[in-house]
């Protein structure tokens, strides 16, 4: 692997737990390469251009940004959407997608999975929160390729915990578990009706920047689009290309 550490991820599992409910969740310090870290952080989107969530889901109150995302159920393995993105987070893209590192981390975690189902950069600043709620994945509600493994990767400068993400008992206040580090770190969680998580309100000047990773299993893994001829023929791209070609 080129970015993500191998030896991170391998090195974190002792420390991996199970709940009485039987879902599996962990932290893995590190997970990247250090100076691969300090380029994602250089090259981060511009926050000042994500888009505000704001709205009851899962069983409680999330209010943050998000940026433009991958999601298996709407793109099927197309990403032209994103290839705005600096190269650098474009081949983590597809890296985070490769067969090498969803079978690494589907070990490490044992959490079954084959495909990448969301890929898609947060943030948030003063007044966002997640109140504890549950993923569509496990709701009555949840889609056709339902995840089954969530991931979460910090990119914040300073390594505090302010606004990192915790797992929480089935009463929703008793905190199982929250991220220690907000700096260059992967929390997950598998994907269970008890997986209660969330994070507490931000406060002033804090941030909160990250990449919402999510794997699923399917029947024949679906893999990312990435030959010229889809490049050629997918929607968007054929549609930017016919804007160049009248102006």
């Amino acid at each position: 692997m080129n970015f993500f550490d191998a030896n991170s991820i391998e090195n974190a599992k002792k420390d991996f737990k199970t709940t009485s409910s039987g879902f599996r969740y962990g932290f893995i310090p590190n997970v990247f390469k250090e100076k691969v870290y300090q380029e994602l952080m250089v090259t981060f989107p511009d926050v000042r251009q994500f888009k505000l969530v704001d709205k009851m889901s899962g069983g409680g109150h999330k209010r943050f940004y998000i940026a433009p995302y991958y999601e298996v159920s709407k793109n099927f393995g197309c990403w032209c959407h994103l290839r705005f993105f600096p190269a650098i987070w474009q081949e983590v893209l597809q890296e985070s997608a490769s067969p090498e590192l969803i079978s690494f981390l589907s070990k490490a975690t044992g959490v079954e999975c084959n495909s990448l189902a969301t890929f898609g950069h947060t943030y948030g600043n003063e007044g966002c929160v997640q109140e504890p709620h549950i993923d569509g994945a496990v709701r009555e509600d949840r889609g056709e390729y339902p995840s089954n493994l969530a991931t979460l990767l910090y990119f914040n400068e300073k390594p505090d915990n302010i606004g990192g993400t915790c797992v929480y008992a089935t009463d929703r206040k008793t905190v199982l578990f929250q991220a220690p580090s907000m700096r260059n770190g992967m929390i997950f969680f598998q994907q269970h009706p008890d997986a209660w998580h969330g994070f507490p309100m931000m406060p002033p000047a804090a941030e909160r920047r990250l990449v919402s990773l999510a794997y699923s299993l399917e029947k024949s893994p679906i893999q990312l689009k990435n030959s010229l001829l889809h490049r050629l023929t997918c929607t968007p791209s054929y549609k930017k290309a016919i804007k160049k070609l009248i102006r």
